[in-house]
């Protein structure tokens, strides 16, 4: 599995491309956050933590968390990507946060969206009626030794996750289980910020930090608090 590399031109493009999608994503969140004055998007969620628990029955995928088997803590936080109701359809959300995972041996994030799990409509969101009601993937692949790669997390019953991978042509490999110590808690002000902290041996591609970054940075800026003014003694 080795990733093809695009002749210059096509790079350029794409990255001129995902700048100006970059820029208009984030000033679409910039006015939905100022509008509501909370986040753009999964404002209201669920945190639970969790064992994410690593067979590693699969070929390997050149990223160390998923070639061997270990249990990993984690921290999960599910969510409605509009959060207008609690039932109804919309796009569910997973985050996770896989402690001791990234390069430098601090946590690392994990952001799923529910797509589709084929060739083209893992690029897809799709909209489901449940928080549990389907699989959902990282939308945009990740670059690791072995060419692009996609994770994907399967609800396996309330309080429990399959975690899957593939390449750009793969099927899907499931290497393990994400269980949660308990049920769903109150949200937490939690920020995932999977471009700055990946999974050690992958990365996202130049043109995917290009688009999302932007709009991360919009998204956090126009939602964090300003602290409160000093107050001056009196002389």
């Amino acid at each position: 599995m080795t990733a093809r590399r695009l002749p210059r031109a096509l790079q350029v493009l794409r990255l001129v491309g995902s700048a100006a999608g970059g820029l208009g994503l984030a000033a679409g969140l910039g006015a939905v956050a100022v509008a509501r004055r909370d986040k753009p998007l999964h404002a209201f969620g669920r945190v639970a933590t969790g064992t994410l628990t690593v067979t590693a029955d699969a070929p390997g995928s050149g990223v160390p968390l998923l070639d061997h088997p270990d249990h990993h803590r984690c921290t999960v936080r599910r969510s409605r990507a509009m959060s207008l109701a609690h039932h109804g359809p919309d796009v569910m959300g997973v985050a996770v946060r896989i402690e001791g995972a990234a390069d430098d041996g601090g946590p690392a994030d994990l952001l799923l969206a529910s797509t589709g799990t084929g060739g083209l409509t893992r690029w897809l969101l799709r909209p489901h009626l449940r928080e549990d009601g389907g699989p959902l993937t990282t939308l945009l692949p990740q670059l690791g030794p072995r060419g692009a790669v996609w994770l994907r997390l399967d609800p396996a019953g309330r309080s429990a996750y399959d975690l899957s991978w593939s390449g750009t042509h793969d099927r899907w490999h499931r290497v393990g289980r994400l269980e949660l110590d308990g049920p769903w808690g109150e949200d937490r002000p939690l920020r995932f910020t999977p471009v700055d902290r990946p999974l050690a041996g992958l990365r996202p591609p130049t043109w995917v930090r290009v688009l999302r970054r932007p709009a991360y940075q919009a998204a956090q800026d126009l939602t964090t608090p300003a602290p409160p003014p000093m107050k001056r003694r009196a002389p």
